[in-house]
């Protein structure tokens, strides 16, 4: 059977693959939400993931000294009585990333501390805010449903 240039067939393949569409975007939205709930698992008082914290705050200072220090070599003129041969070059930049990594390990600048204790001290205050918000709201005989 054919209407318009349109058989029962194709109409048929596209009910599948917008069902199967369908599909894949329940997946997703399942996917995301189990995401969302191992993620209000990863709070500052596991002590996994308040070492991941402080890993991503080393991590971010290594890169931040690395970017520095590059820009830094850029101002440095090059030889110009003998010049430099690409190996020289790549030596060089091979020495820079091994000085940025010891100095990351030797504790850095203190950024990753100072970003460590900023994002600690905003959690533990939110957390003290909702404490605070939740005994005024049961003093009131109130109940209320906070996260945390």
């Amino acid at each position: 059977m054919q209407i318009d240039n349109i058989s029962a067939n194709s109409i048929l393949a596209r009910q599948q693959a917008q069902d199967l569409q369908g599909n894949k975007d329940v997946e997703k939205a399942r996917g995301f939400a189990d995401e969302l709930k191992a993620a209000q698992k990863n709070t500052l008082d596991d002590p996994e993931y308040r070492q991941k914290l402080k890993d991503a705050c080393k991590g971010f200072e290594s890169m931040f000294i690395q970017m520095m220090w590059k820009e830094m070599r850029k101002t440095v003129p090059e030889d110009s009585l003998f010049g430099e041969s690409n190996g020289e070059k790549i030596f060089r930049d091979m020495l820079d990333t091994e000085m940025v990594d010891r100095m990351s390990e030797a504790g850095g600048f203190g950024l990753a501390d100072v970003m460590y204790d900023q994002l600690t001290s905003q959690y533990q205050a939110r957390k003290d805010m909702d404490a605070r918000a939740r005994a005024a709201w049961e003093a009131k005989g109130r109940k209320i449903d906070l996260p945390g």
